[in-house]
């Protein structure tokens, strides 16, 4: 791991990498399901169905690709928490006081305080601490 494998807010890139991993698998194995019964067909002929099976393709297409992290553009494009770090010419946030408010969507998410985790002991140890314990 490197120091372009922890985003802003302090989270590993590689561990969700990993996870998204897994979730693009399943939904193979599911794409391959629906494609043996023919769902698009049915979605179109069933009229609530149509709507259904057209989210569900938005909402894999997501996943269809690995992120390359929010330092490579990846991630929500609207992050809040990678917009002000930037401005403020941080690395990550462990370098503000306290972490803000853009982070309680974040807290809801993550709810394994790996953020909290990570963030302090990047400030009590530096960023190099994290890589070197995450390698």
């Amino acid at each position: 791991m490197n120091k372009e494998d922890i985003a802003y807010c302090g989270l590993d890139c590689e561990l969700c990498k990993s996870k998204f991993a897994d979730i693009r698998q399943k939904i193979k194995i599911l794409d391959e399901a629906f494609e043996k019964v023919n769902m698009k067909e049915i979605a179109k002929a069933i009229p609530f169905m149509k709507f259904k099976y057209r989210g569900y393709k938005k909402l894999t297409a997501f996943f269809s690709e690995e992120c390359p992290g929010c330092r490579n553009k990846g991630g929500n494009p609207f992050c809040g928490i990678r917009k002000c770090a930037t401005k403020k010419g941080y690395f990550t946030c462990a370098e503000c006081d306290d972490l803000c408010k853009k982070f309680n969507t974040l807290f809801k998410i993550h709810i394994d305080n790996e953020i909290q985790t990570n963030i302090k002991q990047i400030k009590e140890n530096g960023i190099d601490s994290i890589v070197k314990m995450k390698s």
